[in-house]
């Protein structure tokens, strides 16, 4: 199934209004007491940061072990009529948390896009650093084990939240989303996060030959990188070609190992 991450004002949003520096450092939360650690899929989790209340999708399979340490995994989905509901249709990546063990949360973008203009890329952040927050409250998640994935405008944001949150994250997936215009000068992070860029060679919408360019500006700066070019495949998630496990396996060959 197509992913339809956006139309093709992505290019020039990304890549124009994706210029400024992100800023902001950890969420303002307001104080509850924290939900039951419970199996289950939540459609409509939230979570306050500052004065705006902020919606996700929480995937928790039976075969997470409450009483253990589980991975998280934060999803971002594409720009437009994607959304935290559309995204595990067409990833199948709730099966993919089932079969591994880990939790998966699928937070929803105001406005159906991420980050781009500096505001923006700012309460976006916060919205990552209250989710975590959040579920670090209530369920056992592996701090060493935070990863974070992206389709289109969603793979945009997540090399973002690498970026700016390199200490938190320990690794991200970029699946048909270049990095924007706060990389220009490099990705510059505080910690050399690895990173996997997965694109279709046919994309039209956003040309494999963006991601070609990320890979060696991660490579250049000293980033693990692997990169998947999907032969054939236009812009559209590669649940043909089995990505999930790959991202998978890559996500948890890179624990952060905090020292």
């Amino acid at each position: 199934m197509r992913a339809f991450a956006g139309s093709a004002l992505l290019v020039g949003v990304l890549l124009v209004l994706g210029c400024g520096r992100p800023m902001g450092g950890p969420a303002e939360l307001q104080a509850a007491e924290p939900a039951p650690a419970v199996h289950g899929e939540f459609a409509s989790e939230k979570v306050s940061v500052g004065n705006a209340s902020r919606v996700y999708r929480l995937v928790v399979p039976k075969s997470v072990d409450l009483a253990k340490s589980a991975p998280l995994v934060v999803a971002f989905h594409g720009m437009g009529i994607d959304s935290k509901d559309l995204m595990p249709n067409y990833t199948k990546l709730n099966d993919t948390a089932t079969k591994h063990g880990f939790i998966i949360a699928y937070p929803e973008a105001i406005g159906r896009s991420w980050g781009l203009a500096p505001e923006k890329v700012k309460n976006d952040l916060a919205f990552f650093d209250a989710l975590t927050d959040q579920l670090k409250a209530r369920y056992k998640i592996d701090t060493n084990r935070i990863y974070v994935l992206g389709m289109s405008n969603g793979g945009y944001f997540a090399h973002l939240v690498g970026k700016e949150r390199s200490k938190t994250v320990a690794a991200v997936a970029s699946h048909s989303g270049p990095l924007g215009l706060q990389t220009l000068g490099g990705v510059n992070a505080d910690r050399k996060f690895p990173v996997i860029i997965i694109h279709g060679d046919k994309d039209r919408l956003l040309s494999v030959d963006f991601a070609r360019e990320n890979r060696d500006k991660y490579k250049k700066e000293g980033h693990p990188v692997e990169y998947v070019e999907l032969s054939g495949v236009g812009h559209m998630w590669g649940t043909k070609a089995d990505v999930n496990e790959t991202i998978w396996k890559f996500f948890a060959d890179h624990p952060l190992n905090k020292k």
